[in-house]
């Protein structure tokens, strides 16, 4: 029997925040998604360092995930090249950890630009947070209220999306 046959193809989509990642695993067998979470953490913005520990953290449980799942491909929300700010650092930052951790794990990583995301999902690449989340599969809107609009539903849409898209 081929060993194969027995694999099932597994990806990753991740939303990344310094204080609410969403994280979706797809089975692309199945066409389904078999594990969803809201990666938080507390921020401190007058600690100068705590962006580095949440950086750590955030990585570290998306490595640990993607080996948990044997996950072979993951999808990242690109960066806004055109936004501006402090945080812009901080999350090119973060980007940038997650990306390196997953391909020295021989993950392969693909960043996918938002406007790309977006037109994928709802067929506009300027579609806001609330269509992402009506562009998702019925059983999966089920799943996300328990998740509040602050709390990461936003976020979840928009990894199911990264994770269940062909791109």
């Amino acid at each position: 029997m081929n060993k194969n046959k027995l694999k099932t193809q597994k990806t990753a989509g991740i939303d990344q925040s310094l204080t609410k990642t969403g994280v979706v695993i797809f089975d692309n067998d199945s066409q389904t998604m078999i594990h969803h979470e809201i990666i938080e953490t507390n921020l401190d913005r007058t600690d100068v360092l705590d962006s580095f520990k949440c950086v750590a953290e955030i990585a570290s449980r998306i490595e640990f995930l993607c080996n948990l799942y044997s996950v072979e491909t993951v999808r990242i929300e690109g960066l806004s090249y055109g936004s501006v700010g402090q945080a812009t650092r901080t999350l090119a930052g973060l980007h940038y950890v997650i990306v390196d951790r997953l391909m020295r794990a021989s993950i392969d990583v693909t960043a996918i630009v938002p406007t790309a995301l977006k037109k994928a999902a709802t067929g506009s690449g300027r579609a806001d947070k609330q269509q992402m989340l009506e562009a998702c599969p019925d059983d999966v809107c089920e799943q996300l209220p328990k998740y509040g609009k602050i709390k990461g539903r936003y976020d979840l849409a928009d990894a199911y999306h990264l994770a269940s898209l062909s791109f």
